[in-house]
C-alpha cells in the first residue's frame, strides 16, 4: 500500500515541477510585493510514520525582497488516522520559513522553487504522545495570476525530519505535500503594463510606447498632430500638415524653410526667398525670384538679365521693355519713356519734313563707293532709323548733270543700294523690310545745275517717310511721356552726357 502512494506522490510532484518550468507568458509590471496563500493538500507519509495518507490544509505568507527572491512562512495541519496494529487518530503540524526564488516576480505566470527550515509536530492521541522535531522542507510550484491581486497556486514539497522508532534509534522520514489553493497579493501598486504612469484599470491605451506623454486616460498626446507622440517628438511645434520623420521633425527637401506637406512648391531653388506656401517671391515682378535677384526694385515691365537686373541697351537709364525709344544716342537726356528730350538734327528734320536729306553725300566720283566722311553721316542717320523702327522709308539717290546721261539712273540705283548695304551691315537691329530703294538719276533736281553749289545740292540721298500716319501717332505717344528728364532706374548705368557744345548723336 505504501508503494502506490509513493508513486502517486512522485507523479504529482513531477507534474508540478514540469508545470513550474513551463514558459510563462511575458506580461510585466505586476507591482504587488506580498502574498498569502490558502491551500488544500494531499499528504503522503513515509511507512515508518505509521500514518494513513490524508487531506490537509495550510496557510502561506511571504514578501518579495527583490524581483527574483522573497521569504515565505507557512503553517500546515492534517489529521491522519493511525495504521494498524495501532488504532486511533493523530495530528500532524508543520511550521516553517524559507527562501522563495522565481525568475521574475513581475510576470503573470510565476514559477518558483522553495527551501527552508521549521518544525514538524506529530501528536498520537491514543498514547497522548506528542513529538516535535526540527525539519527541512523544499519544493517547487507555480502561481498563475488571475488578476492583479488574485492567483491560483500549485505546490509540491517534501518535509523531512528524524523520527524515533525505538530507544536510541532514529530514522529520517519524509512527508510529501501536493497542494493547490488561492493566493492573494498585497502591498503594491495597480499594474501599469506600459509604464506610462496610468494603472491598467484606468488605462484606455495599454500599449503606449516607452517615453510617450499621456493624458489622464493613459492615451498618448500628440499636441502638434504629426503622428509622433509628445515625449518622443523631438520637434514638438511642427506645423499642422507637415511631413515628419520618425523623430517628429519636419522634412524640407528643397531647404526653403517650409516643411514638405505644406510646401506647394517643393522644388524651390537654393537661396530663393519663399512665402508661407513655400513658393518663390518676386516683389518686383521681373521673373527673377527674391534672393537670387540682385536688383530687387526693378521697374515693372522692364527686361532683366539672369541676375534680375534691368537690361538697358541704349544706356539711357530707362530699362528695355519700358523704353519707348530703345536706340537713344549715348548721353542724351530722356523723358520717362526713354525718348530724347533734345532730338538730333536729323531727327528734327524727319519730324518736320517727313524726310532726312543728305546733300552731297561723299562718294568716290562716278562710283557707288562711300568715302569715310559719307559713312560718318550715315552713322548719324542710323541713330534716327533705329530710334523709329516702326517707320518705313524710301532711300532715294540723286545726281547732277555731270555723269553721262545713260549712266545717271544706274549710278543712283547703285548708290541707293550701297547706302542700304552699309546701314544694314553696321546696324543689325534695322529691319531691311522697312526700306525701299530708288535711283532717280538727275530727274528730280532741287535747283538748276547752273553752278557748283547747285550741283552739290542736287547730288543727294533722301530718306522719305512712307507711313506718315504711323510716324504721327508714335510722335504723339512719345510726347505724352513729358518733357522732364527722367530719373535713373535702379540697376542701370546710363552713359554720361557728352561735353558741353557736343550734341549726342549729331552729324
Amino acid at each position: 500500500m505504501r508503494r502506490p502512494l509513493a508513486r502517486t506522490l512522485r507523479t504529482s510532484l513531477l507534474l508540478v515541477l514540469l508545470f513550474a518550468a513551463s514558459p510563462a507568458r511575458p506580461a510585466h509590471a505586476v507591482e504587488e510585493r506580498a502574498w498569502a496563500s490558502l491551500e488544500l493538500s494531499g499528504v503522503y507519509y513515509d511507512p515508518e510514520q505509521a500514518l494513513r495518507d490524508v487531506q490537509g490544509y495550510g496557510l502561506h505568507g511571504g514578501f518579495f525582497l527583490n524581483r527574483f527572491a522573497g521569504v515565505e512562512a507557512l503553517v500546515h495541519r492534517s489529521a491522519p488516522d493511525l495504521e494498524t496494529p495501532e488504532l486511533g487518530s493523530a495530528t500532524f503540524m508543520h511550521y516553517g520559513g524559507g527562501l522563495f526564488l522565481t525568475p521574475d516576480r513581475t510576470r503573470w505566470t510565476l514559477p518558483y522553487v522553495y527551501g527552508g527550515i521549521g518544525m514538524a509536530k506529530v501528536e498520537r492521541k491514543n498514547t497522548n504522545v506528542s513529538e516535535s522535531k526540527s525539519a527541512f522542507h523544499f519544493g517547487a510550484g507555480v502561481i498563475i495570476r488571475l488578476g492583479e491581486w488574485l492567483g491560483f497556486r500549485l505546490d509540491g514539497r517534501d518535509v523531512t525530519y528524524k523520527q524515533e522508532i525505538g530507544p536510541g534509534r532514529a530514522t529520517r522520514v519524509n512527508t510529501f505535500l501536493v497542494s493547490g489553493g488561492v493566493t492573494g497579493f498585497f502591498m503594491g501598486r495597480s499594474r501599469d503594463t506600459d509604464s506610462d504612469g496610468v494603472p491598467d484599470n484606468r488605462d484606455r491605451c495599454k500599449e503606449t510606447p516607452q517615453g510617450a506623454v499621456v493624458d489622464a486616460s493613459g492615451c498618448p498626446l500628440d499636441t502638434d498632430q504629426d503622428a509622433v507622440f509628445d515625449g518622443l517628438d523631438k520637434c514638438p511645434g511642427t506645423p499642422k500638415g507637415a511631413i515628419v520623420d520618425a523623430t517628429g521633425c519636419h522634412l524640407d527637401k528643397d531647404q526653403d524653410g517650409v516643411p514638405d506637406g505644406i510646401d506647394q512648391c517643393d522644388s524651390t531653388a537654393a537661396g530663393v526667398v519663399v512665402d508661407v506656401r513655400g513658393c518663390g517671391m518676386d516683389k518686383d515682378g521681373d521673373g527673377v525670384y527674391d534672393g537670387p535677384d540682385q536688383c530687387p526694385d526693378t521697374p515693372k515691365g522692364a527686361v532683366v538679365d539672369s541676375r534680375g537686373c534691368p537690361v538697358d541697351s541704349d544706356k539711357d537709364g530707362i530699362p528695355d521693355g519700358i523704353d519707348a525709344c530703345p536706340a537713344t544716342p549715348a548721353g542724351a537726356l530722356v523723358n520717362a519713356g526713354g525718348c530724347p528730350l533734345n532730338p538730333t538734327p536729323y531727327e528734327r528734320q524727319m519730324l518736320a519734313d517727313w524726310m532726312i536729306r543728305l546733300t552731297d553725300l561723299a562718294f568716290v566720283p562716278d562710283s557707288s563707293r562711300l568715302l569715310p566722311e559719307g559713312m560718318a553721316r550715315l552713322d548719324s542717320v542710323a541713330v534716327v532709323l533705329r530710334q523709329w523702327p516702326m517707320v518705313r522709308f524710301e532711300i532715294g539717290a540723286h545726281v547732277d548733270d555731270q555723269p553721262s546721261p545713260a549712266y545717271r539712273v544706274p549710278l543712283t540705283a547703285q548708290r541707293a543700294q550701297a547706302v542700304a548695304r552699309y546701314l544694314f551691315q553696321n546696324n543689325p537691329d534695322i529691319n531691311p523690310k522697312n526700306f525701299s530703294l530708288t535711283g532717280y538719276g538727275d530727274t528730280v533736281p532741287l535747283v538748276k545745275n547752273t553752278s557748283t553749289a547747285n550741283r552739290a545740292r542736287n547730288r543727294r540721298v533722301e530718306f522719305k517717310v512712307q507711313n506718315s500716319d504711323v510716324l504721327s501717332q508714335e510722335r504723339q505717344r512719345r510726347m505724352s511721356f513729358g518733357t522732364t528728364p527722367a530719373g535713373v532706374a535702379p540697376g542701370t548705368s546710363p552713359t554720361p552726357p557728352p561735353p558741353p557744345g557736343q550734341a549726342p548723336g549729331g552729324p
